[in-house]
């Protein structure tokens, strides 16, 4: 039921014309590839025998190299034989049964293998936002611990008191901290779940995540109307402006919605925008399309705009799924690089492209609509989400008023 081949994977040839070393196994028909680490000539290897010539250069010593071959193929013989002797490799997948070979089963899991597993699941669904949210964590993570592995039973309280302590000493802020904390949470309860982590180890049942209130950038009414009306004569400077006045004349619309916007999402005769929020999708939006709206739209698509198109500049139409997600980021970062430009050249507060949802907030809160209108607008699932949202704003507001009575 069982064959095992070291041969040369001809299908990923590299560009220097080697190919990679890899030794195929086969279970009931089906087959995986297990790599070796190394890229041959086909002179260099010996097909009829598996193995790689004495000639080589690959190595300094290549019969230590080919024991060390034979070896990964005893323990493939062993791995299968005691899954079989467990009844539990009819259970398996072959991508499974390759994890099982390479130690990197569920059960041997530290955290660096658990939360790349959970990275690349939120990728296959989609949620590429919530799968940088868990690569931030890990980047965070690594740096913090310096270290290769990370067994689940380090992460104990100590540890997250001391990666406290380093956020807080590096000047962070405690919103910063509360997301990283309540993403690491998360990825422990799934540990938990899968097997791999123990609940009687986790250590928030001792840690209480403090929240943070985030500092939420923003232009009033006025610094708006500076940006908008500006003589901008740089076409990249003044389209970043242009498309954060799209953010704000659509509710404050979120960078990945607007870049999926397309024709069929526009309405009557350019009356209104229909769309489903990637983040939540769960909630239909219908935005009135205002007249200034409409002529950034007409000038971004010569005048008309086809259903199958793209309406915003960010992604052309020949763009793959693929591609899609990191060219979205891509253009995410420049757009705010050019949005601090403008920020510093127009002399207003330092903006990002997500900043003009609360720009759009604090306007709407000042033109003195009820918090459970501007909720509908945003998108909140309650009028408390919505109030902690405005909260941030009103040191502000009442800044403001200092300032007309003082």
């Amino acid at each position: 039921m069982l064959t095992t081949k070291v041969l040369l994977n001809k299908v990923r040839q590299k560009q220097d014309g080697t190919f990679p070393l890899v030794i195929r196994i086969t279970y009931n028909r089906k087959s995986i590839y297990l790599p070796l680490g190394y890229n041959l000539a086909e002179k260099d290897f010996d097909a009829k025998n598996q193995r790689i010539r004495p000639s080589s250069k690959i190595a300094s010593n290549i019969t230590r190299l080919n024991n060390g071959i034979q070896e990964k193929l005893k323990k493939i013989y062993d791995t299968v034989t005691q899954l079989e002797e467990e009844g539990k490799i009819d259970s398996l997948s072959m991508s499974s049964l390759k994890k099982e070979i390479e130690g990197k089963s569920v059960g041997n899991m530290d955290f660096f293998d658990f939360i790349d597993s959970v990275i690349n699941d939120l990728k296959k669904a989609g949620k590429f936002g919530n799968a940088e949210i868990y690569k931030n964590l890990r980047g965070k993570i690594e740096k913090f611990h310096g270290k290769p592995s990370l067994p689940f039973r380090q992460i104990n309280y100590t540890f997250v008191k001391k990666l406290e302590t380093q956020h807080y000493a590096a000047g962070n802020t405690a919103g910063g901290l509360s997301v990283y904390l309540r993403t690491l949470r998360s990825v422990y309860k799934k540990a938990i779940k899968h097997g791999i982590a123990k609940e009687n180890h986790n250590p928030f049942n001792d840690y209480s995540i403090k929240n943070g209130t985030p500092k939420r950038e923003f232009l009033n009414r006025e610094q708006l109307e500076t940006l908008k009306n500006a003589s901008i004569e740089e076409p990249h400077l003044a389209k970043a402006r242009d498309l954060y006045m799209v953010s704000f004349y659509l509710r404050g619309m979120n960078w990945m919605d607007m870049a999926l916007l397309k024709g069929d999402n526009i309405h009557g005769n350019l009356e209104r925008i229909m769309y489903i929020r990637a983040k939540t999708r769960n909630k239909m939006f219908s935005v009135k399309i205002t007249p200034a709206l409409k002529q950034i739209l007409l000038s971004f698509n010569d005048g008309t705009i086809e259903k199958d198109d793209f309406v915003l500049p960010i992604l052309s139409k020949n763009v793959t799924q693929n591609q899609m997600h990191e060219t979205i980021k891509n253009k995410r970062k420049r757009q705010n690089i050019y949005l601090k430009r403008l920020s510093e050249r127009l002399k207003l507060p330092r903006v990002t492209i997500y900043t003009a949802r609360h720009t759009y907030a604090n306007i709407l809160k000042r033109s003195g609509a009820p918090s459970n209108v501007i909720q509908d607008s945003l998108g909140h699932t309650t009028e408390a989400m919505t109030q902690t949202y405005l909260n941030s704003f009103e040191t502000t507001v009442i800044d403001d008023y200092d300032a007309q009575i003082m």
